[in-house]
Parts: structure tokens; sequence; C-alpha cells
């Protein structure tokens, strides 16, 4: 398979070859947006797909693509897959809200459209909830691509300077990325909605509101994932932007309050 051999070209070799015993572990939501993915999302739902359970579900949001996207999503004809489509489009946070909003099982996995998963990933992050019926939120490292499948760094949070969960170091630098982030479904009642009157994207947002109430977060330091980065990318694409990274960190803060004011 392809995706398959990327893994293990990509990925440190004790990632690939880590004991994959089979064990009883909650059914999980896997949930991604979509938007003009067709030229990566089967790799990936491929890769997502081979380690789900008949318990497990997929749901896709698509913010009304208008290449091959839904056409390469039902091909799979795989009863897992529940695929909304837009009309208009919403937008990468209002698209991945419903997404969250739909998950019916009771650990949701965020999902993006053009990385692959590692062989254990859902494994790996459902064995920290069992270990721990207290985690509200699990976060891990990734390995950066290119739209090429070449390796632009072996460590995704390395060069963010390692993970941190506090609500200050991620004002100032996020290491909370959505693709890498899995939750219980009960947090919803704390992120949602998203606050979409701020320019707020919805990782930043779960990461910090969960910093702020001091929720039991875990980082698992392996990368779980082949994270792509490329022009085509529904965010990131105006972080380097000096008056936006003011203004997201003026917004986050703001949407903090206001959240709580809120409850």
């Amino acid at each position: 398979m392809i995706w398959r051999n990327l893994m293990q070209n990509s990925m440190p070799l004790q990632i690939v070859n880590q004991d994959t015993q089979e064990f009883s572990r909650p059914a999980v939501s896997v949930c991604m947006a979509s938007y003009n993915g067709e030229k990566f999302i089967e790799a990936q739902l491929k890769s997502i797909l081979d380690q789900l359970s008949d318990a497990d579900e997929v749901i896709v949001v698509d913010d009304a693509s208008t290449d091959s996207t839904c056409e390469r999503v039902l091909a799979f004809r795989d009863a897992r897959i529940h695929l909304i489509q837009h009309q208009q489009n919403t937008g990468v946070v209002r698209t991945f809200e419903e997404a969250i909003r739909l998950a019916s099982r009771p650990i949701i996995i965020l999902a993006d459209q053009d990385d692959v998963w590692a062989q254990d990933k859902v494994q790996t992050v459902t064995r920290k909830f069992l270990e721990n019926p207290k985690l509200m939120l699990v976060a891990h490292d990734a390995t950066l691509i290119d739209e090429n499948d070449q390796v632009l760094g072996p460590s995704f949070l390395a060069l963010r300077g390692g993970f941190s969960s506090g609500l200050w170091s991620n004002l100032w630098k996020n290491r909370y990325v959505g693709c890498t982030l899995a939750f219980h479904s009960e947090l919803r009642r704390e992120i949602l909605p998203f606050p979409h009157q701020y320019d707020v994207l919805h990782d930043m947002w779960i990461g910090v509101r969960c910093a702020w109430i001091k929720t039991p977060i875990e980082y698992i330091d392996r990368p779980l994932i082949l994270y792509r980065r490329h022009s085509g990318t529904a965010t990131g694409r105006k972080q380097n932007n000096p008056y936006r990274k003011s203004r997201l960190r003026i917004d986050l803060l703001a949407a903090l309050f206001s959240f709580c004011r809120r409850i």
C-alpha cells in the first residue's frame, strides 16, 4: 500500500514496529473537515479505516468542494463513513464544529484530509484514556512532510520548542494542532460552540480552553501522523503575519472571557 510504505519510509522504525496486541478500547469518532482534498484524502482515509473497528465511525463534513473529494470519499462504500456535504463554504472552523457535534462515540479524534496516520495511532491514543479515566485531552507529536511526501522535519513539536500544555505558553506559540488531538466527548460542553465572533482557530481554542479550566491533558512524545504542509493547507497560511499573530492572541483571551461569562 502506498500509504503504508510512506509511513515506514518517513517515521522512526520504533513507531511502525510497536506491539499491536489487541485490547478492549472505547469506540471512536474520527472527525474530518474536507475541502478540495482530492489529491490526498484517499490515502488518509485508508490509513484511518485500516485501524478502526465496526463500532467506530468517520464523520467527513465537506465544505462545498469543487473537485472530486466527495466522490472519492463515497467510493470507499464503507458504512463507517458518514459524509455531510455543504452547499456553501462556511470555513474550516465551522466545518470541524459540525463534525464534532455529530460525533456519537465516546472518544473523538480530529483528522485533516491530507495527512497519513501511523498504524497504531488509534490504539495508542485510546489506551491513554483507558489508563486514566479522568483524562479529557490527548495530544501527540507529528512528522512533517510536504506535498511530495518528502520529510521536512521528524518532529513538529521540536520545531516549536517542545510541547507545553500551559495557557500563556500557547498564547505565545500554539502547540495544540488539531490533527494531533483526541478528546473525550464530554469535553464538548467545555469547548462548544467555537467562538466564531473572534479570529480563533478551532485547535488553538480547544487547547487554551483546556488549559484555562485545567482539564487533565496528556502528551504522547511520538509522531503518530505524517503532518502534511503545502500551499493548499486550510490552516496556518496566514500565521506569518505579525499583525494577525497579535490580533489572534487578543481574540483568544477575549473569547475565553466571553465563554466564561456565558457559562
